[in-house]
């Protein structure tokens, strides 16, 4: 019975670690205005020119799988702030509304 309230008081605290620290990332301790969507083809023709890569969601419930592909084999990460950046201008951020969602990403302010 101890060990499991050790464990439970474990979990609380890494469940607590993980939220401030994904609100302190994200600053949704302040308001965030959501801006825009995410294009992700855009983002891997712009972070990978020449290559001809396809934006691809690697796995439909998890929403950092987005990858830019190549019919070869190549794949490459997609720098979502990044994008946010190019698309929104200085000031811009990526904002991941459902982690089961690669459809979920977007823009805020």
């Amino acid at each position: 019975m101890e060990s499991h309230r050790i464990r439970s008081r474990h979990l609380a605290l890494i469940i607590g670690l993980a939220l401030s620290t994904l609100i302190g990332s994200t600053g949704f301790a302040e308001a965030t205005t959501i801006i825009g969507g995410v294009d992700m083809q855009r983002a891997c023709n712009e972070q990978y020119p020449a290559y001809g890569l396809r934006a691809t969601v690697t796995d439909q419930h998890n929403a950092f799988s987005w990858r830019c592909t190549a019919p070869w084999g190549y794949s490459a990460g997609i720098d979502v702030n990044r994008e946010c950046v190019s698309q929104y201008g200085g000031g811009a951020y990526s904002v991941l509304l459902n982690a089961s969602d690669p459809y979920s990403w977007r823009c805020g302010r």
